[in-house]
């Protein structure tokens, strides 16, 4: 209840003075003359040109600082609500529909894109893929729908069958260029018709992402306001430590990233026994979903491929290399990814132990 007072303070600190400046403007030049001949300023030698022109300023004035509380209250990156005021807003923009005119304009517009493609090399068609009596991509996209703090959910993809199949499902499908390399580049091409000042991309291929997850990116943004968030869960044996496959993150003493790399960092010199690494350090994996503020994702747009991403062949040590910061999210979930059909027969398994 506190928050939504607060809230309703905040809109009548620009709505009043917007109102007012707005009525002085409109008034009819009849009215002033009337209420000039009785006024003081007649008395004080104002002329009654003078006076029309003084009030018609001050609306002007009135309004252009109504605009500016307006920004930094509601559009404004630092605003920061209270979750029964984020509760309320929601609410709103659930009832007015997802086409609605004013739906973010309350709240920093949060956003979740699922960039997705058809031609995966080890597993062609796996958005598609039937898991459980619905496709890989449809257990995704609901998982993204359950988000708390999201207003709206995206596929993003290059593949007309993907198109289709989001129609059928009810889902916001952005086509895309197929010469995209990597999510974050699909995100770049859609960022305007997502029109969102932080987006989260949720890869198509985890079809049990916890929204809890999801939402947490959502709310270290919140809190740090951080330009780029992601997740990374503890590593529990050295096999996992050492599989190139698994990209581990390496972050300093505050939490902020350091490096990503498909090599356990940091190296423990003279130390053989590889399970005695995990005893001296504790390790990192990196899960695939990242947070980008609409600054960060404009800024990407104009960087050059580092050579550090294409070594690790890593699309998020573009951002490193140009020094542009990315909190940390530590989380319990253990990643389960579909990349060949032997994952999807896995993810099978899982999905029937839970029914």
């Amino acid at each position: 209840m506190k928050g939504i007072i607060i809230s309703t303070f905040q809109i009548a600190l620009w709505a009043i003075p917007a109102c007012i400046g707005i009525a002085m403007l409109i008034r009819g030049k009849e009215s002033y003359e009337d209420s000039y001949v009785n006024s003081s300023w007649r008395a004080n030698g104002i002329s009654e040109r003078k006076y029309i022109a003084i009030f018609r300023l001050l609306g002007v004035l009135l309004i252009a600082a109504a605009a500016t509380i307006f920004y930094y209250v509601h559009l404004s990156e630092n605003i920061s609500l209270p979750d029964d005021e984020k509760d309320f807003w929601n609410e709103i923009d659930k009832s007015k529909g997802a086409n609605a005119i004013f739906k973010t304009a309350i709240l920093l517009s949060g956003a979740i894109a699922i960039p997705t493609r058809m031609g995966s090399t080890r597993f062609p068609g796996k958005p598609l893929a039937m898991l459980g009596s619905k496709r890989v991509l449809e257990h995704v996209y609901e998982k993204c729908l359950s988000s708390k703090n999201a207003q709206g959910v995206f596929i993003l993809t290059d593949s007309p069958e993907i198109d289709a199949f989001s129609k059928s499902i009810g889902a916001n499908c952005i086509m895309t260029s197929p010469e995209c390399q990597n999510g974050t580049e699909r995100i770049v091409e859609a960022l305007e018709k997502i029109n969102a000042e932080f987006i989260v991309n949720v890869q198509g291929d985890e079809p049990f992402i916890p929204p809890s997850l999801i939402d947490s990116i959502f709310e270290i943004r919140s809190r740090t306001h951080c330009e780029i968030a992601t997740a990374a869960t503890p590593i529990a044996d050295a096999e996992e430590l050492f599989n190139p496959n698994n990209v581990k993150v390496l972050t300093n003493a505050s939490g902020q990233i350091i490096y990503f790399s498909r090599s356990p960092l940091p190296f423990v010199r003279g130390e053989n026994d590889k399970n005695m690494w995990l005893k001296k350090r504790k390790y990192l994996k990196h899960i695939g979903i990242y947070g980008y503020s609409r600054e960060a994702l404009q800024k990407y747009a104009k960087l050059p491929k580092s050579s550090l991403e294409t070594c690790e062949s890593l699309e998020q040590l573009r951002f490193i290399d140009a020094g542009i910061p990315m909190s940390l999210v530590e989380s319990d979930y253990k990643v389960v990814g579909i990349d060949t059909p032997e994952d999807l027969e896995k993810a099978q398994k899982m999905l029937e132990a839970k029914i």
